[in-house]
């Protein structure tokens, strides 16, 4: 028997972990054509079937069930092993912008997750809106962004949608005033023009009554039942409600959050952390990782 190539392991992971080949080409950048190759190529030098070809959905054999444990352990040894002999690109240092509000959803398993791989990393994390992380990458500032789609943003990889809702104080009526009472992010914030753009499209006025440059400031006036927000639902903390239509609060779309990087000079470690990020399989909050996607090339 020949020892599998990690890739076609990894391949074979990010089957199951998004439940067909189709997600799993997107998530390893690969054909659905190709994919099926892979695993193919998988099976033959492991002299088993690994997928049961009559069922409709992905379901492996009891031999793939028996492998799926085996493949995880040799990808994490595999992992260990690469990272031990890069003492010294892990000692290295990078810079991570978020706006706050994802900082407080979808950062900490990302961090968790790169300093089991990456131990000697030195992480910076920055908290700027979105708009003002697109010109940091731009001028080499930070390293990685993870940015709003819809603010201006161009290019990067699609690491999650996020559904966007209206909230306000559970103990409180801001909702039933007319106008109604916003507290909304900075000007040209994607969430601010949707909340007026949708109520105005509803035949309801709004009224600003809070503007933040973060997460924070909109939090407190929430709490305080003075006003509603449109936020990510991975933000709804306890004392929030979700308002609904039936209320007069349209559905709202779902967003990406894109993840950009750096491109200012080679850097084999950074590509090591993008990749980490891009391929792995993330629960955020309330919310679960798409498929990650590749949006056209920023200009």
């Amino acid at each position: 028997m020949s020892h599998p190539d990690p890739d076609l392991l990894r391949t074979y992971i990010t089957i199951l972990d998004t439940g067909s080949f189709t997600a799993a080409a997107r998530k390893v950048h690969r054909t659905q054509s190709a994919v099926s190759m892979q695993m193919r190529r998988l099976e033959s030098l492991l002299g088993s079937e690994l997928f049961e070809r009559a069922s409709r959905k992905v379901k492996l054999t009891p031999d793939g069930e028996i492998f799926l444990d085996h493949a995880r352990r040799i990808l994490r040894q595999y992992d260990d092993a690469l990272s031990a002999l890069n003492q010294d690109d892990l000692g290295s240092e990078i810079t991570i912008g978020v706006p706050d509000d994802y900082a407080l959803t979808f950062l900490p398993e990302i961090l968790d997750r790169l300093i089991q791989v990456f131990p000697l990393l030195r992480l910076t994390i920055v908290c700027e809106p979105s708009r003002r992380l697109g010109n940091l990458i731009n001028e080499g500032s930070i390293d990685i962004a993870l940015l709003t789609e819809g603010e201006g943003i161009c290019g990067g990889v699609v690491l999650h949608r996020e559904e966007i809702v209206w909230v306000t104080s559970a103990r409180h009526k801001a909702h039933e005033r007319n106008p109604v009472p916003l507290a909304v992010f900075h000007s040209g914030d994607v969430y601010r023009r949707s909340a007026i753009q949708y109520l105005e499209e509803h035949g309801r006025h709004a009224r600003i009554v809070v503007s933040s440059l973060g997460f924070v400031g909109i939090n407190a006036a929430l709490e305080a039942g003075i006003a509603v927000a449109v936020i990510a639902r991975s933000n709804v903390r306890p004392g929030l409600r979700i308002l609904t239509p039936a209320e007069g609060f349209p559905q709202l779309p779902r967003l990406g959050v894109i993840l950009q990087r750096s491109e200012r000079e080679p850097n084999t470690l950074l590509d090591h952390v993008v990749e980490h990020i891009v391929t792995q399989q993330y629960t955020f909050a309330n919310g679960e990782l798409d498929g990650a996607t590749t949006t056209s090339r920023r200009r």
